[in-house]
């Protein structure tokens, strides 16, 4: 019965901390006050020495932080994104390093400013989390991601040109391997055309 009054106690906390509808949120409010006034002087501990000797307050504790680590993480990653602000995403990524979707808006948007080995370290970073750190269904979640941002430059850089051939041949090799997931997983010809076709472009960068 204890184990199942944390579990909601901590369920309550997560909610507290991300936001829901107002009914549920007045929930998770109650039940994370009834549990806090339950343990409050090992909550002072842990608020103090960032420990309280009790596992189960400490769990629920450091769960809460880091649920409001990943809010703040996305919070800026989002903002960075909106108003293209690479310091914004650097900081989300030093938040949550291992975090693929982050690495991929970040060395696109390194990639358009023309800080292409930059841009290459993140894209490189962003493919061993996806190989260590998930399941392989996302990778196509990787490869849709990449052919969305990517793409959204290419109008870009259609009117002004690239910078260098590096981040010409950069740009669409980024293209065609995420095209090359695509295919891998759906074997469907207009992916495989799209591969060829950004293959091809990026042996044209001079």
């Amino acid at each position: 019965m204890k184990k199942r009054i944390i579990a909601l106690a901590l369920a309550a906390l997560m909610l507290v901390t991300v936001g829901c509808e107002a009914e549920l949120r007045q929930l998770a409010i109650e039940m994370a006050m009834a549990w806090a006034a339950e343990n409050g002087v090992d909550i002072i501990k842990y608020n103090v020495w960032g420990r309280s000797g009790n596992d189960e307050v400490d769990a629920v504790l450091n769960a809460r932080s880091v649920i409001a680590n990943i809010n703040e993480a996305d919070r800026l990653m989002e903002e960075g994104r909106e108003e293209n602000d690479l310091s914004k995403m650097e900081n989300a990524i030093e938040k949550r390093p291992g975090d693929y979707t982050y690495r991929v808006s970040y060395g696109t948007a390194l990639l358009r400013e023309g800080r292409t080995d930059e841009a290459k370290n993140q894209f490189g970073a962003a493919d061993d989390a996806v190989l260590e750190n998930y399941s392989d269904d996302h990778i196509q979640s990787y490869a849709i991601q990449g052919i969305d941002e990517l793409g959204a430059l290419r109008p870009e850089f259609e009117e002004k040109g690239f910078v260098s051939a590096e981040q010409c041949e950069t740009y669409y090799s980024r293209l065609a391997l995420f095209y090359e997931l695509r295919y891998a997983a759906t074997e469907q010809d207009y992916f495989l055309s799209q591969q060829n076709l950004y293959t091809q472009l990026a042996g044209t960068c001079r």
